[in-house]
C-alpha cells in the first residue's frame, strides 16, 4: 500500500507506525517542515508555509489560525506536487494539531484520511483554569481556545475517521463527537522498556553513582514549567530530602517552553520556581540533568526508587506509561489523565496535585514499604504490556483502523 504520514515536526507520533510500514514493504511518503529528516526507506518531502499576513502587533490573537492555515496551504502545495508526479495514497495519517490536513482530502481524494487528534481546548474543568498560582486573566486567552477548537473541527470535517492516543484525550471533544474518534494509543515498546535492578549509572563526570541501594527520586519532563507540575516538584524539595540522608533526585527536563508561556517578571520558569522554594535545599544532591538521549533517559528511571509524574487536566506523557513498563515505583498527581493509567493502591500512589508535603510523604510511603511498592511496580509493568505494547497491542489496533494488513 502507499501511505503518507503528516505531520510538521515529523515523525511525532508517527515513528513506529512508519518504520513497521516501510519494513513490511509499504511505500511510504512523509511530509514535514523538518530539514533534513532521514528515517529509512522513508520518501520525505519537507515543505514551506506560504506567506501571510502576519501583523507583530496582532501575531498572538491571530496565531491559532494564520500559522496553521500557511501550514495547510503549503503542506497543500507539495501534495499537489507529488500527485502530479502520479503519487496517489492509499491512507493519509495526519497530526491535526498544526492545521495541516484541512485541503489534503481535495489533493487526494481517493486515499482514506486518517485525522490524528491530541486536544480539545475548554475554558473551564481542564489545563486553562486549573492552577490557581498561575491564573489566565485576558479573555482573549480564551477566545483564542474558540480559534483552536474550530481548526480541529474544520479537520474532523476534513478526514474520514479519526483517532485519540487515550480516552481522557478523547472525551475532551464535544459529546457529539465521541463516536466518531476512535481511541488507540501510539504504543510503547514493552520489550526494551524493561527494569534493570543491578543497574548502576554515573551522574555527570563527577557526580555520584546512583543504583536502588540507596534511593534515587526521578522527575522527568520535557521542560521545566507548570503544565507538568514542576513548581510542585520543587517545592517538594527540602521535604524529599528530608527522608534519607543518602537521597538523591533527579531531574530530567530542559528550562525552555513547551506549554506553560512565559514565566513571570521575565525569568524562566526554573529561576522562578526556585525562589518559591520555601526551605534551603542541599543543590549537591539535586541533579539537573537537562534533556538527556533517550537510552540515558531510560537509564535512570531504571535506577529510580520511587518515580514522579505530574500534569494538568492535559495530554498525557509517554513517559508516564514508559515508566510503568519499567517498573518505576510511581508517584503521581491525581488529575484525570493519570487516573486512566494509575490507580491509588493498585499500581501506584496518586496524591492531591497542589499538595508538595503530600507529594514526599507519598514518596516516604514508596520508599518504606518496599514490598508493596514493588507489587505495585509489578502491576504498573502488566498493565503497560497489556495495554499498551507496540507490537502486540497498538500496531494491531492501528492495523485494522487503517485498513493496512
Amino acid at each position: 500500500m502507499k501511505i503518507a504520514f503528516v505531520h510538521q515536526n515529523f515523525p511525532g507520533q508517527f515513528l513506529r507506525l512508519a518504520q513497521t510500514f516501510v519494513a513490511e514493504g509499504h511505500e511510504v511518503v512523509a511530509l514535514g517542515m523538518t530539514k533534513g529528516c532521514e528515517l529509512k526507506g522513508v520518501k520525505y518531502f519537507p515543505y514551506n508555509p506560504v506567506p501571510g499576513p502576519e501583523d507583530p502587533q496582532h501575531e498572538a490573537r491571530y496565531s491559532p489560525v494564520i500559522p496553521r492555515l500557511r501550514r495547510a496551504y503549503g503542506v497543500a502545495h507539495k501534495a499537489w506536487e507529488l500527485a502530479k508526479q502520479g503519487f496517489e495514497p492509499d491512507v493519509v495519517v495526519v497530526n491535526t494539531g498544526w492545521g495541516e490536513n484541512l485541503f489534503l482530502k481535495d489533493v487526494w481524494p481517493k486515499a482514506k484520511h486518517v485525522a490524528y487528534f491530541e486536544y480539545y481546548y475548554h475554558a473551564k474543568g481542564q489545563d486553562l483554569d486549573f492552577d490557581p498560582e498561575f491564573p489566565v486573566t485576558n479573555e482573549e486567552v480564551i477566545w483564542r481556545l474558540r480559534l483552536k477548537n474550530s481548526m480541529q473541527l474544520g479537520a474532523l470535517d476534513a478526514a474520514d475517521v479519526a483517532v485519540a492516543p487515550t480516552r481522557y484525550q478523547r472525551d475532551t471533544f464535544p459529546t457529539y463527537l465521541h463516536d466518531r474518534v476512535a481511541i488507540i494509543h501510539d504504543g510503547i515498546d514493552t520489550k526494551r522498556l524493561v527494569p534493570a535492578p543491578t543497574l548502576g549509572i554515573q551522574i555527570g563526570q563527577n557526580g555520584p553513582k546512583l543504583t536502588r541501594q540507596k534511593p534515587v527520586v526521578t522527575y522527568v519532563t520535557r521542560n521545566i514549567e507548570p503544565m507538568r507540575g514542576a513548581h510542585i516538584v520543587f517545592k517538594s524539595l527540602p521535604y524529599l530530602l528530608d527522608i534519607h540522608p543518602d537521597l538523591q533526585v533527579v531531574v530530567i527536563g530542559g528550562k525552555g517552553n513547551s506549554y506553560s508561556g512565559q514565566a513571570p517578571g521575565g525569568k524562566s520558569w526554573y529561576d522562578h520556581f526556585v525562589s518559591k522554594i520555601d526551605r534551603p535545599v542541599d543543590w549537591s544532591r539535586v541533579h539537573l540533568v537537562g534533556n538527556l538521549p533517550y537510552d540515558q533517559f531510560v537509564k535512570v528511571l531504571q535506577v529510580s526508587s520511587a518515580h514522579i509524574y505530574m500534569t494538568y487536566p492535559f495530554v498525557l506523557s509517554w513517559s508516564s506509561i514508559e515508566s510503568m513498563a519499567l517498573e518505576c515505583r510511581i508517584v503521581a498527581s491525581d488529575t484525570a489523565p493519570v487516573r486512566e493509567i494509575i490507580t491509588d493502591g493498585v499500581n501506584g500512589r496518586l496524591f492531591p496535585f497542589f499538595d508538595h508535603k503530600a507529594l514526599a510523604e507519598r514518596v516516604r510511603e514508596t520508599l518504606e514499604e518496599k514490598e508493596k511498592s514493588a507489587a505495585m511496580a509489578r502491576e504498573a509493568r502488566r498493565i503497560a504490556v497489556e495495554r499498551y505494547d507496540y507490537e502486540t497491542v497498538c500496531l494491531p489496533q492501528w492495523r485494522e483502523f487503517l485498513g493496512i494488513k
